[in-house]
């Protein structure tokens, strides 16, 4: 008998060993904006599949950069920072890919109400969290397809809270910023404009998750129930949008947002997940991530090989695990 998705999230749970807290694996999470593109860290800790898994999280808030540093440090364990973990690793950085959340970018560009087409930022200032990481790069490259180089606009740095770039915008501080879908949705109902939606303009799985090849080699038992933890997150929140929004609403800076508001950033969100059990990206999938995180920004020749960056045997497996489940 086939189990339904939404019970397969119960299924697994109760079939996994549990133990004691005073016993859990104590580990550190970074991600490198507190909004709902990482909704997911936080529902796999309030609905306790980190729990299921042996594991004590702790979630972490690092910019890009900083989160690879301490990454590469030791000081945390995994980190949601993918596009600047994979060109650290290209630059000698002993990271590897681990997962991808998403098969194709969540993030809107949200313009103030003047911006009626891309080419009106020509001369603009544009914020993006920290300069040199995905939302500047992929700023870049929307606004050079739409017939303007780098140079025609000005980037600065806003920080990671969504809030903030809304405020941003209204104030004139920036014309524009990147954001992510619930900030998407509160911007358009205070009177700004969403110009693009940039999961359809670029065809890449994101928001990559990284870990150290010593954590992958030493500890690989640990890594793949955290990848246990954070698929079934993503199922959960899939499954049961309204549930993860009380999470959501509970964890996560959106300010005033109601919950039917932030339901609906949710699932347009949810655009962006595949079907099935999400994670592994294909290998049309995997030769984009190469193109457009590593060799355009860093301006290589060729694509670089695929396993010396990412390793993708613990979601495959985690994956072919939980589809055998939910297939009984």
């Amino acid at each position: 008998m086939k189990v339904p998705q939404s019970r397969l999230l119960w299924f697994v749970g109760a079939s996994l060993f549990c133990v004691t807290a005073a016993n859990a694996e104590r580990i550190r999470t970074a991600i490198p904006g507190a909004n709902l593109n990482y909704l997911s860290v936080y529902t796999a800790d309030a609905r306790g599949f980190f729990k299921d898994e042996g594991l004590e999280n702790e979630t972490i808030t690092i910019g890009g950069p900083g989160g690879i540093a301490a990454l590469v440090s030791g000081d945390v364990d995994f980190s949601g920072a993918g596009g600047s973990g994979l060109r650290a690793a290209v630059k000698g950085a002993p990271l590897k890919a681990i997962m991808y959340q998403t098969d194709r970018p969540t993030w809107y560009l949200i313009v103030h109400p003047s911006i009626t087409q891309a080419t009106d930022l020509r001369g603009k200032r544009i914020g993006v969290a920290l300069l040199g990481d995905s939302e500047d790069r992929f700023t870049t490259l929307f606004v050079e397809r739409n017939g303007l180089t780098a140079k025609d606009v000005v980037k600065i740095t806003i920080g990671t809270s969504p809030r903030d770039k809304i405020i941003a915008i209204k104030s004139g501080a920036v014309a524009a910023a990147v954001v992510d879908p619930a900030a998407s949705v509160v911007a358009e109902r205070e009177g700004l404009r969403s110009l693009a939606y940039l999961g359809d303009v670029f065809p890449l799985p994101f928001q990559g998750y990284v870990a150290t090849d010593r954590k992958i080699a030493e500890n690989p038992g640990q890594t793949k129930r955290w990848l246990r933890a954070m698929v079934r997150s993503l199922m959960f929140i899939r499954e049961r949008p309204e549930e993860a929004a009380d999470v959501g609403m509970k964890k996560l800076p959106f300010g005033k947002i109601t919950k039917p508001t932030l339901v609906d950033a949710i699932k347009a969100w949810l655009r962006a997940v595949p079907p099935g059990v999400p994670g592994q990206p294909s290998a049309e999938g995997v030769k984009n991530i190469l193109e457009y995180e590593i060799k355009q920004p860093m301006k290589l020749d060729d694509l670089p090989p695929a396993d010396k960056f990412i390793d993708l045997r613990w979601i495959a497996e985690v994956r072919k695990e939980l589809e055998q489940k939910s297939a009984r």
